[in-house]
């Protein structure tokens, strides 16, 4: 049973790096990939939709309070480093050391629960 847990830890991890990822993909796109990037974000709404249709009913409002608050951080990571105004570069660098700082402190997670 501890090794299913584990799996569904490490789903869910990889699903939230995955869509941090998307989120640095897209802020690095070119204008002529816009379509593609519109195509991919129909695609996760479309997953979300499927997964979130499986939950039973208080599972659901968890789900939709965790993706109230992550939406709210981004916001106001967005402006606090008033994205808008800087360039992209900056913008995608700010988004690569969150990312980056998340994935450190789910592998420093994932060592200290693999230890025990």
């Amino acid at each position: 049973m501890r090794e299913t847990i584990y799996s569904m830890i490490r789903f869910s991890s990889a699903f939230t790096m995955f869509g941090l990822e998307q989120i640095e993909n897209a802020m690095c796109a070119p204008t002529d990939t816009r379509a593609a990037l519109t195509r991919l974000r129909r695609t996760l709404d479309s997953m979300t939709e499927t997964l979130s249709a499986k939950l039973d009913n208080s599972k659901k409002d968890a789900l939709d309070s965790m993706s109230e608050a992550q939406i709210d951080m981004l916001d106001r990571t967005v402006s606090a480093a008033n994205l808008n105004a800087v360039n992209m570069d900056t913008a995608t660098d700010i988004l690569k050391r969150t990312s980056d700082s998340l994935a450190g402190a789910m592998d420093s997670s994932a060592k200290t629960a693999g230890a025990a």
